[in-house]
């Protein structure tokens, strides 16, 4: 089922490139991938990992006060950038003469803050081995966006409007019932006091840093594209990037599987299972990128309607492979990271993070401005890299030493 979603959300987006224009297709990669990315990954405090690590470590009373102070946090946070987003000069949504409203930046935070608590449902029944209801929260949701853009594409017209009314409806409402279900279910509980904090506080800054680390890899690639060459050229990059977000399914649906059982395995005490498991997911994995490298392009270039809509910018053909090697690479890293996370080792995750975040920029500032889209998807692939690298000599490091 994960797949099916997945695969008609990227379905959806091969639409996107066909019936908007590179404007209004950019405008809208702008809002999703840095606005949202930039506020799922710092105010939502990223409590997937504190719950995968903790699950088997703390009682659930505990936990649900956990739970309940840090999406109490996010939801304070979620009003304070609202406050300071409507403060901001007009003149830092212009770009290249081109304007992203505020209003769809304001709808776009208040929308990943709320997702918090979906966020929250999919990793509790992720931890707990029930692949399909965590699926419920993730890819179900996201495949109702493209049905909540079509019926606003026909109340709205044609226009980028009817995409981010998708994007803000599907986490908002899917925020709103995980909110319900998990305090009816006990999940939820009111932390006995500030101090009792400080665990998932710290732990979650670590985590912060790293997914606001993520999210600067295809924020710096977009705002860079879209201020040396418009925003127009952000949305033919936005356009080969969601074609190579494939690869990303194939992350999801392995990450799905492999992290609650690789978790249980660890907490056992069972480390050659572990370190079995996770040579094995690093081959499947491999095995698809190394299929999906070849296919992509392929596709593009013989289905038609693709053909029309790339035609303004054959470079974004040459990307499409770039980026899925870059992809595939992140896939591997985040399966090594979580021989470090359960370690709980989550500073040095967050530091090779930021580390490749900053290889990231390096490469974009070198490489952007001589080749375009092609070299913001090179950047991406050697940041990916190196984060995959790293990572693999950091847990061989720390095996080592134990």
């Amino acid at each position: 089922m994960a797949s099916a979603m997945g695969g008609l959300v990227q379905l959806a987006n091969l639409l996107w490139t066909h019936l908007l224009d590179q404007a209004d297709y950019g405008r809208f990669a702008i809002l999703e991938g840095v606005v949202f990315g930039v506020a799922a990954a710092s105010i939502t405090l990223a409590p997937q990992t504190y719950i995968l690590v903790y699950l088997h470590k703390k009682p659930r009373v505990g936990l649900a006060g956990d739970l309940g102070g840090m999406l109490g946090l996010s939801l304070f946070i979620g009003a304070l950038t609202v406050l300071f987003i409507a403060a901001l000069p007009d003149s830092l949504f212009m770009f290249e003469g081109e304007a992203v409203p505020r209003w769809a930046v304001v709808g776009v935070v208040v929308a990943a803050t709320i997702a918090t608590a979906r966020i929250m449902a999919q990793t509790v029944h992720e931890a707990q081995s029930q692949p399909t209801r965590a699926a419920m929260w993730s890819e179900f949701v996201d495949g109702t966006r493209p049905f909540i853009a079509i019926i606003l594409f026909f109340l709205l017209g044609w226009t980028w409007e009817a995409r981010w009314g998708g994007l803000v409806l599907a986490q908002i409402g899917a925020g709103v019932a995980a909110f319900f279900i998990l305090r009816r279910r006990g999940w939820l509980k009111r932390p006995p006091s500030l101090a009792s904090m400080s665990v998932p506080v710290r732990f979650s800054g670590p985590m912060v840093l790293t997914a606001l680390a993520y999210v600067g890899y295809q924020s710096a690639d977009r705002l860079y594209v879209a201020l040396w060459n418009g925003i127009a050229a952000a949305g033919r990059y936005e356009s080969a990037y969601r074609i190579a977000l494939l690869v990303s399914t194939v992350n999801i649906v392995t990450l799905h599987s492999f992290n609650p059982l690789y978790y249980s395995a660890y907490a056992k005490g069972d480390r050659d299972g572990a370190a079995k498991l996770l040579r094995r997911s690093s081959l499947q994995i491999a095995a698809w990128v190394a299929v999906l490298v070849i296919a992509l392009p392929l596709i593009v270039k013989y289905t038609p309607i693709l053909e029309e809509s790339y035609r303004t910018s054959p470079a974004v053909l040459t990307s499409i492979p770039i980026l899925a090697l870059g992809l595939g690479c992140l896939g591997v890293s985040m399966l090594w990271q979580s021989a470090l996370l359960a370690a709980t080792h989550a500073k040095t995750v967050s530091a090779v993070a930021v580390a490749a975040a900053l290889v990231n920029l390096l490469a974009d500032f070198v490489l952007v401005p001589r080749m375009g889209e092609v070299g913001a998807a090179w950047g991406t692939l050697i940041a990916f890299s190196f984060m995959m690298t790293t990572t693999i000599l950091m847990v061989r490091v720390r095996r080592a030493e134990n």
